[in-house]
């Protein structure tokens, strides 16, 4: 450390300190003047020199240097400029940037004379769900009606059920608005519930004072309504508690075992509710009236599509239909898809062999091994496939994709032997669905190839979030319900299981809001402190979670409850149950462990709550007890159909049992008892065309299109027909009744 190296580090620093700021790169020599790095080379018996310099270099160089606070900052700013301008460019406005528009209107120079002139138009604004507004939303109407005569601003909603904030609901604004309004009114009844599932809930929530952990929102019992003061949940002659705990055993569990563990036993507490509910045991009493428990009564409620998937497979190992009222996933990610993808480059090219064997050996069309391996030595069989297919072909290209697949499915008996296996309605559900959209596709693209083309990339590339890929719900009937928490706020269910109640996860974004001025605050560096608060956010919406199951149910819900272990507290046994909303409630807050937890269960028991311990029993699959089943008859053809083409749904194919395929395919003039049936064609008329929104923009876009000066030309309407998949029989009718 002598003079000479001392000039050339003190120089390097300097050129490093005058130039500009190309990276966050330290020199070397920085390090040389560290009060550490001076401290280690200082000898023994000798004077360390100190400086406030040498102490800033030590703590410079003992935090990494990061510009990613810097960047995260400036991008967010430079991204909401850069989507505006190109919204603007675009000539594109959404429903936030309308938000947007009117706050700033509001805040600027004339904002009062629009203020009033809203004010003229809504002397009286009732703003209902306000628990689920947001800071924007609030100055708007503050804005607008805040302290204004002869006005009123009415805030309804309850701040107990705010669970949106992942959409941008903001509850502190709710505190906020409350805290500057001074009548407040509350509604003291249950109009859902029975008694004992009021009264459980009020015993629950009442276990602490701050129940949703802010002031703001206070827990405030209600009492039942007297329509439901008879409702009884009985099973096997009792009548049962509405609200029960199933407590698993042991000093700790974690994650991966409560959840298996739970989904079993709700799946056999469902079985023994449906098989009872077959032996007219499992009955919802009100008064004297009873109905047996069928599988659309009962709910199961989760947090994720995961958890979902858990309860679900167990359910499916005891032969229990279920289906997921949440799913989010993408048709274009089924095997149906697949299959659809095969088929169409078996209809577009039928010549080529492999690709014509591919398209047969799928499970839509429904041959075996056998069958196959028969057509390839049947020359001539395999010639009239070839032939089948090339006239599915000639229907593509004449009018379109849709009327092919109709023909396809009507002469290969699909819709019926899909139905006819176990999962055909989820199937055949998906091959309808991913017809429309081909339907909807082809007709924006140039041949038979591009759309290919398009099916093959969306099923490399699916989109779950685009709503018209979203698989559809099959059916709910006679069908366990399973549902997130979130989309079953508004909604009731006779019977719930909350089987994953316990679980939670930690929050680790310093995400959170001032608590004296309510504004959000995103902490980048993470200090210990922001993440506390936005921990305690995330418990308090929990809490909320935990309230909107819980007054799902009607006449009982049960939870599934277990000592679950996260991470290890201090003190040896305790479990981390106390940081999910269910175990605040039970323990207060404090840590306990599996005991402790049991007797903070056992305190909270009357005759309304209970607890079982939970055990995975060898439950036999649910059987449908055919005695029960009614007797099947054909229905009889009371009139002609009066078209030969029509859009459908699965509530109307279901309720016409074994019929199915003649109201898919109605061009196959078979009746549903297989005899055939020689109909002479009916006349057709205007009044005859087919209803609906689709038709009645059909019939929109020819006026659009028309030009009145010239005569009609038959094929421009026969041409029109076809785009729209229309039968070309209506050509004569559409150009009389449009000349008419």
């Amino acid at each position: 450390f002598n003079r000479s190296n001392q000039a050339k580090w003190i120089e390097k620093i300097s050129a490093w300190a005058e130039e500009e700021t190309n990276s966050y790169q330290l020199p070397e020599s920085l390090e040389k003047f560290s009060q550490r790095f001076l401290e280690d080379r200082t000898k023994a018996g000798g004077e360390t020199p100190r400086h406030p310099l040498f102490e800033a270099i030590d703590q410079l160089l003992a935090e990494p240097l990061s510009i990613r606070d810097l960047v995260i900052t400036r991008a967010l700013a430079e991204i909401r400029e850069t989507v505006a301008r190109e919204k603007r460019r675009r000539g594109e406005l959404g429903f936030d940037d309308m938000l947007s528009r009117l706050d700033s209107a509001l805040r600027s120079e004339s904002g009062e004379v629009l203020a009033a002139a809203i004010r003229t138009r809504f002397p009286v604004a009732m703003i209902d769900e306000f628990q689920d507004t947001d800071p924007q939303q609030y100055r708007i109407f503050r804005r607008i009606w805040h302290h204004q005569p002869e006005t009123a601003l009415l805030l309804i909603g309850d701040p107990k059920q705010a669970i949106y904030a992942f959409r941008g609901a903001d509850i502190f604004t709710y505190m906020k608005a409350r805290s500057e309004v001074h009548a407040h009114y509350t509604l003291d009844t249950n109009w859902r519930s029975a008694p004992g599932m009021v009264n459980s809930v009020n015993k629950l929530f009442s276990q602490t004072d701050d129940a949703f952990m802010f002031r703001e929102i206070p827990f405030i019992p209600v009492k039942s309504a007297g329509k439901n003061q008879a409702l009884r949940f009985v099973f096997k002659g009792e009548t049962q508690p509405a609200m029960k705990m199933w407590l698993m055993e042991g000093e700790s569990c974690g994650v991966g075992d409560y959840q298996s563990t739970m989904a079993q036993v709700c799946a056999a507490q469902i079985c023994d509710w449906l098989q009872a509910g077959q032996r007219g045991e499992a009955l919802l009493m009100n008064g004297d009236d009873a109905r047996p428990v069928r599988a659309s009564d009962i709910s199961v409620l989760v947090r994720s599509r995961q958890e979902a998937a858990q309860v679900r497979d167990a359910l499916t190992l005891l032969e229990i239909p279920s289906v997921y009222l949440s799913n989010r996933d993408s048709v274009f990610e089924t095997l149906e898809a697949q299959e659809m993808l095969w088929l169409l480059q078996a209809v577009m090219t039928p010549e080529r062999e492999n690709t014509l064997r591919s398209a047969l050996a799928t499970s839509m069309m429904g041959l075996n091994a056998l069958d196959i391996e028969t057509l390839n030595n049947d020359e001539h069989a395999w010639d009239a496939v070839v032939e089948e297919f090339d006239g599915y072909r000639q229907i593509w290209r004449k009018r379109g994709v849709m009327p092919m697949l109709r023909a396809l499915m009507s002469a290969r008996n699909i819709a019926e032997n899909l139905l006819a296996t176990a999962g055909g309605e989820r199937r055949l559900t998906d091959i309808l669905h991913i017809s429309e959209l081909l339907q909807e596709a082809g007709t924006q693209l140039e041949s038979e190839h591009a759309l290919v083309r398009w099916l093959s990339q969306h099923i490399l590339e699916p989109d779950s979030n685009a709503s018209s890929q979203q698989m559809r719900l099959e059916s709910d009937k006679h069908l366990v319900q399973i549902v997130t928490i979130h989309k079953s706020k508004g909604l009731e269910y006779p019977l719930v299981w909350l089987p994953f109640i316990t679980n939670f996860r930690v929050q680790d974004q310093a995400f959170y809001h001032d608590r004296h001025s309510f504004e959000a605050v995103l902490d980048l560096n993470a200090a210990p402190e922001s993440v506390d608060l936005a921990e305690a956010e995330r418990l308090a919406e929990d809490l909320r979670l935990l309230y909107v199951a819980l007054t799902r149910s009607v006449w009982h819900c049960s939870l599934g409850v277990a000592p679950l272990v996260r991470r290890r507290g201090d003190k040896k046994g305790d479990t981390d149950v106390h940081q999910s909303a269910l175990g605040r409630l039970l323990q207060k807050g404090e840590p306990q462990d599996a005991a402790g937890l049991r007797t903070c269960i056992e305190a909270l028991c009357n005759d309304d709550i209970a607890w079982q311990t939970a055990q995975s029993g060898d439950n036999q699959p649910w059987q449908v007890n055919d005695a029960l089943t009614a007797e099947l008859n054909a229905r009889t053809l009371q009139r002609l159909p009066g078209d030969n083409w029509r859009v459908t749904s699965y509530s109307g194919l279901q309720q016409r049992g074994h019929g199915i395929a003649q109201d898919l395919m109605p061009r196959l003039d078979v009746d549903a008892a297989g005899v055939v049936s020689v109909v002479e064609e009916p006349t057709l008329t205007p009044h005859q065309f087919p209803r609906g929104a689709s038709p009645g923009t059909f019939l929109h876009s020819l006026f659009e299109d028309l030009d009145f000066t010239q005569p009609i030309d038959p094929n421009w309407v026969q041409e029109k027909l076809e785009l729209g998949g229309f039968e070309p029989q209506w050509e004569l009718v559409l150009t009389e009744w449009i000349t008419a």
